[in-house]
């Protein structure tokens, strides 16, 4: 029996959101090396276990004004954003995507979440994440996803973690330290495996793109960031100088900023998934 498209698009809804409360607490744990089955959900700060009830993806942050209950700390609003963000993009593909392969696109879209949280947080990308999800991306392309198949996932993933790997170690002989870390490597090695060669190509270009901007933005804000001074009040290490007094010293300092590539190739991956079929009308018929 068919499922009528408010109902499927109400579970839809309802499952991303506990998806992405779920991806919440691998994106706390996992780095932290804690189980992610067990105990039951519990406040940071606090440490006490949160009741079933407020504990309801979506509701429970608007409900409780963004608060814990029992101590009235603060709640991440990552927390929601990701709630949200996960409820949203699994009725989009629910209501784009035939069954299977929905549920394939949003299963690839809830790694490369959780795996972007994890990177901005700790500068790092879990291989538990990245490494299962090449096999079951390659799976999923060959049975559920047959704009992708079999043939232009293995180039996917050759194409995704060859290309990084390459240009990390060429950064590396030419400037003698480490430019891309290979979580980077593993995790476009995951997205060719779902999307194929051609996701690849797009997010790296447009996770390039975005990541430039985003990394001026960060060392940006970094230099103008209040420091403490001697006499205990911040102040902002541009602040107070005048433009010919920003010295060579300041620009190389922006330039090399660390900034991790993970979460702007995540975005870009997360585009293509989401929005393939359209990205491909609109290139042909241009």
């Amino acid at each position: 029996m068919d499922i009528p498209d408010g109902l499927g698009g109400a579970f839809a809804f309802i499952l991303g959101a506990c998806v992405g409360s779920f991806v919440n607490v691998v994106a706390f744990r996992l780095p932290r090396e804690m189980s992610i089955v067990g105990p039951r959900s519990f406040c940071p700060h606090c440490e006490r276990p949160i009741p079933a009830w407020a504990n309801i993806p979506i509701l429970a942050f608007i409900g409780l004004r963004g608060r814990c209950l029992l101590c009235r700390h603060p709640i991440p609003l990552r927390y929601f954003i990701t709630e949200t963000s996960l409820a949203i993009i699994a009725l989009y593909l629910y209501m784009r995507f035939p069954l299977g392969e929905a549920v394939s696109r949003f299963a690839f879209c809830s790694a490369i979440f959780a795996a972007s949280v994890i990177d901005f947080d700790w500068r790092i990308i879990p291989d538990i994440i990245s490494l299962p999800g090449i096999p079951i991306g390659i799976l999923a392309a060959t049975f559920f996803e047959p704009s992708v198949g079999l043939r232009r996932s293995l180039l996917g993933v050759a194409l995704g973690g060859g290309f990084l790997f390459a240009v990390g170690e060429a950064y590396r002989l030419l400037r003698g330290k480490e430019g891309l870390g290979m979580g980077d490597v593993k995790l476009m090695a995951m997205v060719g495996a779902f999307l194929g060669w051609a996701g690849v190509l797009f997010t790296l270009f447009v996770g390039s793109i975005i990541g430039s901007v985003g990394g001026i933005m960060v060392g940006l804000s970094a230099r103008r960031a209040p420091q403490p001074s001697a006499n205990g009040e911040a102040e902002s290490t541009i602040s107070g100088r005048l433009p010919d007094e920003i010295g060579e010293a300041d620009e190389i300092s922006i330039l090399q900023t660390t900034v991790p590539f993970g979460p702007f190739l995540s975005v870009a991956a997360g585009i293509y998934a989401l929005f393939q079929p359209a990205l491909i009308r609109w290139y042909f018929s241009g």
